[in-house]
């Protein structure tokens, strides 16, 4: 099966919200939802996690879109988190091995017309990957 690899680095220069600065990252992709851990009171978190999608086949990926949510977690909980920004990647521009991927920076963008105060951007490297080991499992449904 073929897995998209998506390996969210860092982000720098974030806008604190409230005083404070607690951020996690979620990643949707065909239809499948994953996020990294949250990194409290820094406004240049450092994840280095890997996140790992499933993918018919590499085709499929240049018709796909790959959406990065930053947002601040609000009192630890998962309901209650603020948007800080986004970016969209299209799937025709993800490499399809790792030896031809290097990690790019992407600025936040914002979600409508009334989110004046994005700040900051992402470094991402994404790639996908033929894996008949299972080495990678399946995300979580």
């Amino acid at each position: 099966m073929t897995k998209l690899l998506v390996e969210v680095h860092d982000a720098s220069n974030l806008m604190p919200k409230d005083g404070f600065a607690s951020h996690y990252v979620e990643v949707e992709f065909n239809e499948q939802k994953q996020r990294t851990q949250t990194k409290h009171q820094d406004l240049n978190p450092y994840w280095n996690e890997k996140l790992v999608f499933n993918l018919n086949n590499s085709e499929e990926l240049e018709r796909k879109t790959i959406d990065v949510v930053m947002y601040k977690d609000r009192k630890g909980g998962h309901h209650h988190k603020n948007f800080l920004g986004r970016v969209r990647i299209y799937g025709a521009s993800v490499p399809l091995s790792e030896s031809a991927v290097t990690i790019q920076r992407y600025l936040l963008d914002k979600h409508g017309i009334f989110w004046n105060t994005i700040k900051g951007d992402i470094a991402l490297r994404m790639y996908t990957l033929e894996d008949s080991s299972g080495f990678y499992p399946s995300p979580p449904p």
